[in-house]
C-alpha cells in the first residue's frame, strides 16, 4: 500500500504533467504569442508548477528505508536492530555479528546454524564474530 504523501506527490504530478501537455496542444494552434498567452498562463505554466511540487514530494523521504523496511515486515525477518547472534549473507564464506556493519541494509541474511563447520565458515575480519560465539 502506497502512503498518503506519496498518492498527493503521485496525484499533483500527473495532473500537472496533464495540464502541461494540454497547454502544449493548445498553444502549438495558435500562429500568435499574443494568442498563445492565455493556454500558457492558465495551463501550461500551472502545469509545470504542480507537477515540480509533486516531484518534489516524491522524493523527500527516502525510499529505499521504507522499502526495505516493508521488505522486512513482510518476508518476516529481522530489522536489523531486532538481530541477535550470528549470521551468514546467503554466498558467503564469512559469520558476522549481529551489528556488523557489512549487513547494514542487507534483506537476505540468513541465521548461523547451531552446529556449524568451523573450517567452511570464517570469522568477518571487520567484527570478529568468533569472539562472540565463544
Amino acid at each position: 500500500m502506497v502512503d498518503p504523501p506519496r498518492r498527493l506527490a503521485a496525484a499533483l504530478a500527473g495532473v500537472g504533467a496533464v495540464l502541461c501537455v494540454l497547454g502544449w496542444y493548445q498553444i502549438s494552434g495558435q500562429p500568435t504569442v499574443p494568442q498563445q498567452l492565455p493556454y500558457l498562463a492558465s495551463a501550461t505554466i500551472p502545469g509545470a508548477v504542480l507537477l515540480a511540487v509533486g516531484l518534489a514530494l516524491a522524493l523527500r523521504a527516502p525510499w529505499s528505508r521504507r522499502v526495505s523496511r516493508r521488505t522486512d515486515e513482510l518476508s518476516g525477518r529481522a530489522a536489523p536492530s531486532e538481530r541477535t547472534g550470528l549470521w551468514l549473507v546467503p554466498d558467503g564464506r564469512y559469520l558476522h555479528a549481529a551489528d556488523c556493519p557489512l549487513l547494514d541494509g542487507r534483506t537476505d541474511l540468513l541465521a548461523a546454524p547451531e552446529a556449524q563447520d568451523e573450517t567452511a565458515l570464517r570469522p568477518c575480519p571487520l567484527c570478529h564474530a568468533a569472539s562472540e560465539d565463544s
